[in-house]
C-alpha cells in the first residue's frame, strides 16, 4: 500500500483550522539563510551562473518553482511564515501517519508489515535565501527523510544506518522483504540492515525537462564530499519551454545559462555542511575534485539507449 501527501508543498495552505498552531513570528530564520542580501550574493557568486541569477530575477527556474517568484524580492518574515506552514503540514502528516498505523495494529496486520516512510525531494525552505526546488544539488534538496520500519516479526533490530544509500535501493529492498529475487536490470542493492554495509557513494542524476534550459547534473555523495559536475549544456533534449510560456501567456525570455563541462561544484560537508563554499576552482582541491569525478563516472549507471523523449513537462 503506498499513501501520499502532497504536503508540505508550495503553496503552503493547512486547513485555516490548524493554520495558527505555529506562529511565524516565534520562528527564527532557517541556519541555511545568510541573513543578508550581501551574504547571500557573495555565496551564490561561487557557485555555477544559473544561482545567482536566478536569486537576482535574470533567471527564472521554470524546473521548480512559480515562473514570476524572484528570490531577492522574498522578505525574511515570508520565510519564516513559509517554515511555519512547512512544520504545520509535517505535524499532519505525521498525525494522518499515526491513525494508518494504528488502523493497521487494530486489524492485527502490525507484526507483518514494513513501513517506510520518505519523499521525493526537499525544499530550499530559505537556505541560500531561495526558495522552492529545481537544479541545485545540496542537501537542503537531496539530503531527504528514509525511515525503515522492518516488520516486527522478522526480529530485526533497530538501527541507524550512516553509510549513504538512495530511493535506488528501495525496489530491491521490496524484492528481498517479498522473498523474491532481485531482476538483474533493476538499480540500487537492498538497504542494509545495520551499520558496517561498506557503502562508500550514493549518486544523484539530473536532466533539464525543458529543451532550453539544457541542464545536465551528475553528482556523486562520498567521504563527507559532495560533487557534482555540469555536463554540456545542450539545446535539443526536453519539451519546448517556449510553448508553456505560450500556454500560459507569460511573457519572458528564454533562459540563456550555458555550461561548457567544465563548471561545477565540489562542498566538504563536515567542515561546510551549509554547502556556502564552493571548492570547485580551489587550487588546494584539484586532486580531491578529479578523484570524485573519476570514482562518479566509474559507477554512474549507463544510460537507457534509446532515451524517451519529453512529452510534456511534469
Amino acid at each position: 500500500m503506498w499513501i501520499s501527501f502532497p504536503d508540505p508543498h508550495h503553496p503552503w495552505d493547512p486547513p485555516a483550522s490548524e493554520a495558527r498552531r505555529i506562529n511565524w513570528r516565534d520562528l527564527d530564520l532557517p541556519p541555511g539563510h545568510p541573513g543578508s542580501p550581501e551574504k547571500i550574493e557573495q555565496i551564490l557568486a561561487r557557485k555555477p551562473r544559473h544561482w545567482l541569477e536566478w536569486y537576482a530575477g535574470r533567471f527564472r527556474n521554470n524546473e521548480g518553482g512559480p515562473m514570476n517568484f524572484v528570490p531577492c524580492e522574498m522578505t525574511h518574515d515570508q520565510v519564516r511564515e513559509v517554515n511555519a506552514m512547512v512544520h504545520i503540514e509535517n505535524e499532519l502528516i505525521d498525525q494522518a501517519c499515526g491513525r494508518v498505523l494504528q488502523r493497521i495494529a487494530a486489524r492485527g496486520w502490525d507484526a507483518d508489515t514494513d513501513v517506510f516512510f520518505t519523499t521525493d525531494h526537499g525544499e530550499l525552505q530559505g537556505d541560500f535565501g531561495l526558495l522552492f526546488k529545481g537544479p541545485y544539488h545540496v542537501d537542503a534538496l537531496m539530503r531527504i527523510p528514509l525511515i525503515w520500519r522492518p516488520a516486527p516479526s522478522a526480529h530485526i533490530t533497530p538501527a541507524d544506518i550512516k553509510e549513504p544509500v538512495g530511493q535506488l535501493d528501495l525496489a530491491p529492498t521490496f524484492c528481498q522483504i517479498a522473498g523474491v529475487s532481485v531482476p538483474d536490470w533493476m538499480q540500487g542493492q537492498p538497504l542494509p540492515l545495520a551499520p558496517g554495509s561498506g557503502r562508500e557513494r550514493v549518486i544523484t542524476e539530473w536532466d533539464s525537462q525543458f529543451a532550453q534550459i539544457g541542464m545536465h547534473l551528475r553528482t556523486l555523495y562520498r567521504d563527507g564530499f559532495i560533487c557534482t559536475v555540469y555536463e554540456p549544456t545542450t539545446r535539443e533534449v526536453g519539451f519546448d519551454l517556449a510553448r508553456v510560456y505560450r500556454a500560459f501567456g507569460v511573457d519572458h525570455p528564454l533562459p540563456d545559462i550555458h555550461y561548457a563541462g567544465t563548471e561545477g561544484e565540489l562542498y566538504n560537508v563536515h567542515e561546510d555542511p551549509r554547502q556556502w563554499h564552493n571548492l570547485w576552482n580551489d587550487l588546494g582541491s584539484t586532486k580531491l575534485k578529479s578523484d570524485l569525478i573519476a570514482d562518479l563516472y566509474d559507477h554512474l549507471p549507463q544510460p537507457r539507449e534509446l532515451r524517451l523523449q519529453v512529452e510534456a513537462p511534469a
